[in-house]
């Protein structure tokens, strides 16, 4: 189920054990800069796990089973990159009201 990909990690949508949907950020391994790629994944879940705001995903785990990877609550809409820059276009007073709840 995969939802997303980037050039150093993989998003996959999954399902946890009480029904929770989940996505699952992995680290790919394939390729010679995988140490200094895991330093900032690492880096990156620091700061997830200290993010606490109401329109943030939040933290749900994190392992090393098969390699790096965290799981995060599922974001219904997407990420809000795909929604300011997707192909579908967002009214103004749309993009207004998230830039002041992000704030």
């Amino acid at each position: 189920n995969l939802v997303g990909k980037g050039g150093h990690a993989e998003v996959y949508k999954g399902k946890l054990s009480n029904g929770q949907v989940v996505a699952v950020k992995r680290l790919m391994n394939d390729d010679k800069e995988f140490a200094d790629r895991a330093g900032d994944f690492l880096t990156e879940l620091g700061i997830i796990a200290h993010i606490n705001h109401p329109n943030a995903t939040r933290l749900v785990g994190f392992g090393i089973d098969k390699g790096l990877f965290f799981v995060l609550q599922l974001a219904q809409h997407g990420s809000l990159s795909s929604l300011l820059f997707g192909s579908e276009c967002l009214e103004w007073k749309i993009r207004y009201k998230v830039a002041i709840e992000v704030a």
